[in-house]
């Protein structure tokens, strides 16, 4: 299959091939071509030039994709906003990533008091025959998208992925996934998730369909892969569990299922494998572009607690406090070399931290063993990974810490079957001899942060268990609260 980077602005592909199959309508690559171009002088006329950054704010759909081709065909660069973030999260987003404006979808209501920003409602009416020329040239080093990610520190990190990134991310997961001509990927995560985003790039670059389906439920993945047979897809752990408990087998042409977004149990691969589901469990983040590592399904009966091996062009190495590497079953954080890895973070600085000697210093701790597999154990920024969302506990602290009867707060992950972690919160309050109930926590949250990082389970205790410097020991938290 000949593949080049121009497949990213819609060169190279075959007119008459399918690029987009829903329920709605179907696209050739010819027709998703002229939408794209169509677009682009509606961008043009509403002030969008070269360099500009843009929000998306909206849910997985045809017009999504159309409107970042468009973008990139000008050189602007699309930042897409987590559709379940509330005004304040979403301005604070586009004031980090310097944003001209955002594009809302029509169908979402959400989000129209983002204020000291332009609102532009899309799909646009186009009445447009004469079309100008397309960006002919794609230089590899521009950025090609900025993706918000969870930190260690209270802000979200804006990561921004070149076109180079997320090029040979495609290039390298083809080690693992063997395109062919008739293959066809059905988005089952969302766009502003890099798991999303690059399903996208991937159908792009090997000139192969994506399908959408009407949402993300699992009812509507299951009527999509009944109607649509698809190829490849990917999963985070609540959806599969969906199917495992329904006892739902997979479509007869399904090659292949990517697991990812955290933690998964092994119950639940072991069930979905024997139901015949292609599981292969992987490894990676927005910062690598997708997945670096791949466990395969015949793999996980000898390694089940591990997330593969490194996949070719991929490289990873455990190393101590002092970035030396260590032995083999020796635990330390991990560090990916590859290709594909970020361009960098909005913040500078934060970038500089991350990176040394072309390594990217995830803030995960795990080791290799003696085949060369690696298996995570735990997280240094304690990042939660809940439903394939991720959250950041300080971030959840610092509003907690907002309620007036509310002295300590400390957040943590429980692991659970369907979500594969909750976010647990444990509490002192200024008041010993007060009450504070979990529906007045809840109601207390419910308008300063997104509903999935409001704790699922909230314990008050008289005191949080703290090292001599002060340090909460988390760790004690979760073992004492293990569900």
């Amino acid at each position: 299959m000949n593949i080049s980077p121009e497949h990213l602005l819609l060169e190279k592909q075959n007119p008459s091939d399918k690029a987009i199959i829903s329920n709605e309508i179907t696209y050739a690559f010819g027709e998703l071509k002229n939408k794209v171009l169509e677009t682009v002088q509606v961008l043009i006329k509403n002030g969008i030039m070269s360099g500009n950054k843009v929000g998306i704010f909206s849910t997985n759909n045809v017009d999504f994709v159309i409107l970042v081709l468009a973008l990139w065909q000008i050189s602007a660069i699309p930042v897409p906003i987590n559709t379940k973030l509330i005004s304040s999260e979403i301005k604070e987003k586009l004031q980090q990533a310097n944003c001209k404006g955002i594009f809302r979808h029509q169908n979402l209501k959400t989000g129209s008091s983002v204020v000291d920003f332009k609102i532009i409602e899309f799909p646009f009416k186009t009445d447009i025959h004469s079309l100008i020329q397309n960006k002919i040239e794609l230089t590899l080093i521009d950025p090609a998208v900025i993706i918000f990610t969870s930190g260690s520190e209270s802000k979200s990190k804006g990561v921004i992925l070149s076109f180079e990134s997320l090029f040979n991310s495609a290039v390298n997961s083809n080690h693992l996934l063997r395109y062919t001509n008739s293959d066809r990927w059905l988005v089952s995560l969302p766009f502003y998730h890099v798991g999303g985003f690059s399903i996208i790039t991937r159908s792009l670059i090997f000139g192969i369909p994506l399908i959408i389906p009407d949402s993300l439920n699992p009812e509507d993945l299951k009527k999509s892969i009944d109607k649509f047979q698809p190829t490849y897809i990917s999963l985070v752990a609540a959806q599969l569990k969906y199917f495992v408990k329904n006892k739902i087998e997979p479509n007869a042409e399904l090659k292949n299922c990517l697991l990812g977004g955290g933690y998964s149990e092994n119950e639940l691969i072991k069930n979905a494998i024997e139901l015949g589901w292609p599981i292969n469990k992987v490894y990676g983040s927005t910062e690598t572009s997708s997945f670096v590592t791949a466990l395969l399904a015949d793999e996980f009966i000898f390694k089940p607690n591990s997330v593969g091996r490194a996949i070719p062009s991929n490289k990873i190495l455990i190393v101590d406090e002092n970035r030396k590497e260590l032995n083999q079953f020796e635990i330390g954080e991990v560090v990916v070399n590859s290709n594909s890895l970020l361009f960098g973070y909005l913040d500078q600085n934060e970038t500089q931290k991350v990176f040394n000697d072309g390594y990217y210093f995830t803030g995960d701790l795990g080791y290799l063993d003696e085949d060369g597999y690696l298996f995570i154990v735990g997280r240094k920024n304690h990042l939660i990974s809940t439903g394939g969302e991720n959250v950041n506990p300080k971030e959840v602290e610092d509003v907690l810490l907002l309620h007036p009867m509310i002295l300590e707060a400390a957040v943590f992950p429980l692991e659970d079957e369907k979500w594969g972690e909750i976010v647990a919160a444990a509490l002192v309050l200024k008041d010993e001899s007060s009450k504070l109930s979990y529906d007045e926590i809840k109601l207390f949250l419910q308008n300063r942060i997104a509903s999935f990082k409001i704790p699922k389970k909230i314990y008050i205790e008289n005191q949080l268990p703290k090292t001599e410097l002060g340090k909460v020991e988390k760790e004690k938290l979760i073992k004492r609260y293990m569900l």
